[in-house]
């Protein structure tokens, strides 16, 4: 009789554990990237459509920022896909800028001028996103994984146009950074 217990006890986790199924599912992709706007310039849009209201937005992208400093997860270059260190990341961290100004007496001409400045949490308009997907056949559900997420910056010509966004760094939450270099 108690053989049969221990028997039954035994089998009992793995048909509970094979008849729950992989809730994730099956793996779409190991890696996808895409930019998500978190603050957009649209008024005529609702909201919430590519845009996180102001104080969310800054916690989010101030919680990156205080992982990247405090060194709680690796971070690595954008273009290299090195790991940086915490000095690298300083430098990354500040936004050189060059500026045309007048000067404000006779004959006033205009000159060039280089500002730099810490990068605001306001500053970081979107969030790139690495990620896995996995597709749940039987509900359909699609599950996402965050592998790792780096902060963007608008950059701008010397007239004001908007040129395309500066990426600053990759946070990464996996073990192994899937784009780090050899």
């Amino acid at each position: 009789m108690k053989r049969i217990l221990v028997v039954c006890l035994a089998v009992l986790p793995v048909l509970v554990f094979n008849s729950c199924g992989n809730k994730k599912g099956e793996i779409l992709t190991q890696r996808i990237q895409y930019d998500v706007p978190v603050k957009t310039p649209e008024t005529d849009l609702g909201w919430w459509v590519q845009n996180l209201e102001g104080p969310k937005r800054e916690k989010l992208v101030q919680a990156i920022f205080t992982s990247a400093k405090a060194g709680k997860v690796k971070i690595f270059d954008v273009m290299s896909n090195k790991q940086m260190t915490l000095e690298q990341l300083q430098e990354r961290s500040v936004r050189t800028e060059l500026l045309t100004l007048q000067r404000p007496y006779a004959p006033y001409e205009n000159f060039d001028t280089i500002v730099k400045r810490e990068i605001q949490l306001s500053d970081v308009s979107r969030l790139r996103f690495l990620e896995e997907w996995y597709l749940n056949e039987e509900t359909g559900l699609i599950t996402k994984k965050v592998i790792a997420v780096c902060p963007l910056v608008e950059s701008y010509t010397e007239t004001g146009e908007l040129r395309g966004y500066n990426p600053l760094f990759w946070l990464s939450f996996a073990k192994k950074f899937p784009l780090e270099a050899k």
